[in-house]
């Protein structure tokens, strides 16, 4: 289920999980989105629904001065005539104050993550630990990638395996070490400029540090890119 962070000035949308009984009334209550902006997002035209199904949550931009269709197209890595169309706008004129609908993007995935991610700092480390009282390197990074709507697997080994190969770094991979040389055994989640986040059992906490560490460099074996639903989940 989504839940909403405030980022600047945007709602950052997420995606929600259809559970038996669901409405998309309900669901558009409870998500504080206008039924047609579901069914607009979604690309849905009746509002039935199967359990298991996953729905688009738009992200909320309030417009200031400055800002344009253009200018929020680029920011956020989508199109004018998407932020048109999920607005049911008929031209570009826009108000101060004004609330938009926005689709997910990379931009808004990337901060959801480093925020959610971030909002765990300091959290105590603890062996098996899956959150959100205590965690281990694997259950933290499914920890947080499950709050995002994205399921991973338990084990750091496993995440390795099933992902693909990120060929060059983006926020929000996952990067990998082995400390004993001959397995994969310890994964962070990186956060841009050379930072990554985890949960250190040395230091007893989740903690950010650099992955240029020589420390680190030395036990590093590559990063993996997180597959992830058409949109962002945020909490």
């Amino acid at each position: 289920m989504g839940v909403f962070l405030w980022l600047g000035l945007a709602w950052a949308g997420g995606t929600y999980t259809v559970q038996p009984g669901d409405t998309l009334w309900r669901i558009a209550e409870e998500q504080n989105v206008e039924v047609e902006v579901l069914l607009r997002a979604n690309g849905l035209e009746e509002a039935s629904l199967e359990p298991g199904q996953k729905l688009v949550i738009p992200a909320q931009h309030i417009v200031v001065a400055g800002d344009t269709l253009w200018s929020l197209a680029r920011n956020y890595e989508t199109t004018i005539a998407k932020i048109q169309h999920l607005n049911g706008l008929e031209d570009d004129v826009l108000h101060v104050g004004q609330i938009l609908w926005i689709p997910g993007s990379k931009q808004q995935l990337a901060t959801s993550i480093s925020s959610l991610a971030r909002s765990y700092l300091g959290s105590p480390y603890r062996y098996g630990g899956a959150g959100p009282s205590g965690f281990d390197c694997s259950g933290f990074v499914q920890f947080v990638y499950r709050q995002l709507g994205i399921d991973l697997p338990r084990t750091a080994a496993d995440q390795w395996m099933v992902l693909p190969a990120s060929n060059e770094l983006q926020i929000g991979d996952l990067v990998f070490f082995s400390f004993s040389g001959n397995r994969v055994d310890h994964v962070g989640i990186y956060l841009g400029q050379g930072k990554f986040i985890h949960a250190n059992s040395h230091r007893k906490k989740v903690l950010i540090e650099d992955l240029g560490a020589p420390w680190y460099q030395k036990v590093y074996l590559g990063a993996r890119h997180v597959t992830q639903p058409k949109t962002i989940v945020v909490h």
